[in-house]
């Protein structure tokens, strides 16, 4: 894509909004994040933005190392890994003309997950399929992150923060990767991530200042609400045709 002062502000400003919510209440954005950006331009989700988003989770994994829960993380990996060799084989064979469609059923599913899974019970079985769908979904629309937290929700809302932070942070070099391997990282979106970090730098740097004011039980539903505003607005794109 074409980058103007008004792209780049604009892409910033939902990414430190963003940044601040998920870094104040632990609520993963992923769900706000790819619906808007991919109206800006489908370029941006998901190579730019996971690679962009790389210097939130390193922060967030570092500032948090202590409250890193270390026991489950082998067995989601394995999962995850499995799931993004599934979405980059789909990547690869999806027209981009769907590519709205299939990242606004996913955040819609997110939110539909988020909505009914209120508690469980966290088992093998289920972190390797929990790990599974996290790749999947994270690869293809980047909002894994709603799944992994899902997973890891009757932990101490530190310990989410930072072990999901860590997850992510070894989840997307691994995805980069692949996708590189596969030849669908180029040059040009590296420079669009290098764009976007800004906006994620700022906001891990100013959440501390506005954590006081959020209050996860209710800005839980403001955050599923702008995601599937977000989401009905990309299916209704995909459908208009407005590309």
């Amino acid at each position: 894509m074409e980058w103007t002062m008004t792209t780049f502000l604009l892409a910033n400003f939902i990414l430190i909004v963003s940044s601040i919510l998920q870094m104040a209440t632990g609520v993963s954005v992923g769900m706000i994040i790819v619906p808007f950006l991919a109206m800006i331009s489908y370029t941006l989700v998901p190579v730019p933005i996971v690679f962009a988003s790389l210097t939130l989770t390193v922060m967030m994994a570092y500032k948090g190392r202590e409250h890193i829960d270390t026991q489950n993380i082998s067995q989601v990996g394995i999962g995850m890994l499995l799931g993004t060799l599934l979405a980059v084989y789909l990547l690869n064979n999806i027209h981009l003309d769907y590519l709205g469609l299939i990242f606004g059923l996913f955040i819609l599913l997110s939110v539909f997950i988020s909505l009914k899974v209120k508690t469980f019970k966290l088992t093998p079985t289920l972190t390797y399929a929990g790990g599974f769908f996290a790749g999947l979904i994270g690869t293809m629309a980047a909002v894994g992150g709603q799944i992994l937290a899902l997973l890891f929700q009757n932990h101490p809302l530190e310990s989410i923060k930072a072990t999901l932070a860590f997850i992510y942070t070894l989840f997307s070099v691994v995805m980069l990767l692949l996708f590189y391997m596969a030849g669908d990282f180029s040059h040009e979106q590296m420079i669009s991530g290098f764009y976007l970090m800004p906006g994620f730098i700022i906001g891990f740097y100013v959440a501390p200042l506005f954590s006081g004011y959020f209050n996860p039980r209710y800005t839980k539903p403001i955050v599923l609400s702008m995601a599937t505003f977000g989401a009905l607005m990309l299916i209704g794109k995909t459908f208009i045709g407005e590309v």
